[in-house]
């Protein structure tokens, strides 16, 4: 009998061992053949080749840009993780993957977190920190964008001076420490994997390298990253090898996020910046903490909203646009891309919140009251919708996002949605690689907004990736990205819970475009064009635009993908419980689901 309790007793403890995490190897060395096979294949194409639905009961994972890091959040759901621990996994292989072009481990992130167990909805803002020492951030050196620039030249000079104290890997951190269930180094697994056995060179990468190689020719550093394929630029089907990011990686997921802060590489890179002319000292790195804080949220239409804390000025912009298409009645319109009123109304909307971003002087002229705040009530969003003219006024900065979103889905239905960005152009300007890791240069093209905080203060940020709740049940999670991220998001929430569209047909509707052109003579913000894309929409769609007043330009794919937002969704039926995503050719998105 006491044999048979101590089988039983070891019987049970291998069956909880995937549920608690213990014995989880997400190593992609441990991935069926086939199944690795199918992800690596698709990692060549920079989207689905057709339009599906994806939907699963235990689990969901949907991402930008890479099947790999999409399957890797799945192997992390299976072996009995989190929508934590998979959004990390996910997130910590897109960078491997990407090769720290468009996102990076020295970049930030924004979580939203939908906790099932208390039925709690958190917020956490990973972005950037300032220096201490940086009192003169006006003179800090411009960015060289290159086609996001729209005419500004960068300016030489002290590159070290254009970094700032990165919050993606305290973030993957306290994440973990707060939802996760799996031993943080195994999140790392798939990531080290890829960085050590190599990374197939995709068309997509070869033509970063080629738009790339002079910037991160710059520098010792920057030469020898670019050689890691053999000699000269990384050309299709090279084998990328980074042996010292592996190394790197290896390092954080022994010692934790402290590594990249306090230790090894938080020392090399105040090392690099220092030399570099830059601000950045031991103190900066050891005081940056993620701030976790309180979600906003507007009711939209029998759905509450939720959205990144305070501290995200992005989350600001969606509420007041979610609130005034609710206020203008876009749920009895047509789709906008059918419907030449409801992308008249919904254009007006995104430019009206975007120029309330900037500056409070429309409110003041018109008797509304001027705080962030006061622009997300009820209140605001029916005074200005009878004014509904943006005011006169350009936005002071059109920083750019190279990000990747992620949404995940656990069995227990929690949910995350995360974005994080390099927050620049490929790989930065400044050819600076810190043990592996390519440094970018966010404070170069924000020199206006650090010198509207204190030195060493965190720095506002734009990503707002979303829940929406109906009652006390989840049924929406949005992460987007791309310099239209924000019109990207409310898009999608408008197009799902106001026209009452599938998610497939709302996803490959046209995207809405921000406008970061300068003026052109004669031309003001409330009267520069409404972008869209060549060939979006029929001539008769077009000439109805014109006809009710609206000024638009077309521009053509090639341009459009410079200045899009790209957003990954899933959804949870409340009856069901079936979880959805979908994938549409032309976006970079991808979905996997068991």
């Amino acid at each position: 009998m006491r044999l048979q309790k101590q089988v039983a007793f070891i019987v049970m403890c291998m069956v909880l061992i995937p549920e608690s995490g213990f014995g989880a190897d997400l190593s992609p060395a441990k991935w069926k053949v086939e199944e690795k096979a199918r992800a690596e294949e698709a990692e060549q194409m920079p989207w689905p080749l057709q339009a599906r639905v994806v939907e699963g009961q235990q689990g969901l994972v949907t991402g930008t840009m890479s099947p790999i890091a999409v399957h890797a959040g799945v192997e992390a759901l299976r072996q009995g993780g989190t929508a934590a621990d998979a959004a990390a996994a996910v997130a910590l292989t897109q960078i491997s993957t990407a090769l720290g072009s468009y996102v990076s481990y020295a970049g930030i992130l924004q979580l939203v977190y939908y906790d099932a167990k208390s039925g709690k909805v958190s917020t956490m803002n990973a972005g950037w920190n300032s220096y201490l020492g940086e009192t003169d951030p006006k003179s800090i050196p411009v960015d060289d964008l290159g086609p996001l620039a729209f005419g500004k030249n960068g300016t030489e000079g002290a590159e070290g001076r254009k970094t700032l104290v990165p919050g993606f890997m305290a973030g993957i951190e306290q994440m973990h420490k707060r939802f996760g269930r799996l031993p943080f180094r195994e999140l790392f697994q798939p990531a080290i994997w890829y960085a050590e056995n190599g990374v197939t060179i995709s068309p997509l990468l070869a033509t970063y390298f080629k738009m790339r190689e002079t910037l991160l020719s710059r520098t010792p550093e920057g030469r020898a990253f670019m050689n890691q394929a053999g000699d000269g630029l990384p050309k299709p089907g090279d084998r990328f090898v980074q042996a010292a990011l592996a190394a790197t990686l290896r390092g954080v997921a022994r010692d934790g996020a402290r590594y990249m802060y306090t230790g090894p590489w938080g020392q090399h890179f105040v090392q690099a910046v220092q030399h570099e002319g830059g601000k950045a000292t031991m103190e900066d790195m050891k005081r940056y903490q993620p701030i976790w804080e309180e979600p906003l949220s507007t009711t939209f239409l029998g759905h509450t909203i939720y959205v990144p804390g305070k501290s995200t000025e992005g989350s600001y912009q969606v509420l007041e646009a979610l609130n005034l298409a609710e206020e203008l009645k876009l749920d009895r319109m047509g789709a906008y891309g059918k419907d030449a009123k409801a992308f008249q109304a919904l254009t007006q909307i995104l430019r009206k919140a975007e120029a309330d971003s900037y500056t409070d002087q429309y409110m003041r002229q018109n008797g509304l009251k001027s705080s962030r705040e006061d622009q997300i009530t009820k209140a605001y969003a029916k005074n200005a919708a009878a004014l509904m003219e943006p005011r006169d006024q350009p936005p002071q900065e059109g920083p750019p996002h190279h990000t990747d979103a992620v949404v995940v889905i656990d069995r227990w239905g929690n949910i995350a949605a995360l974005s994080h960005s390099i927050n620049t152009v490929l790989w930065g300007t400044t050819g600076m690689v810190v043990d592996g890791i390519p440094v970018p240069d966010a404070a170069g093209f924000q020199q206006a907004r650090l010198a509207g905080i204190k030195p060493g203060d965190p720095v506002p940020q734009d990503i707002a990736p979303l829940i929406a709740m109906t009652g006390a049940k989840p049924v929406l999670a949005i992460a987007s990205v791309g310099s239209s991220l924000v019109p990207e998001t409310v898009r999608l929430v408008v197009g799902t819970l106001a026209n009452r569209l599938d998610p497939l047909a709302a996803m490959a509707a046209p995207p809405l475009l921000i406008n970061m052109e300068p003026m052109k003579p004669g031309e003001s913000f409330l009267t520069k064009p409404e972008l869209i894309p060549e060939g979006a929409y029929d001539l008769e769609f077009l000439q109805h635009l014109r006809e009710s007043g609206v000024n638009i330009e077309q521009k053509s794919q090639q341009e459009v993908y410079g200045i899009k937002g790209t957003a990954v969704m899933g959804t949870i039926d409340p009856q069901t419980h079936v979880m959805r995503s979908v994938e549409t050719p032309g976006i970079y998105g991808f979905a996997a689901a068991y």
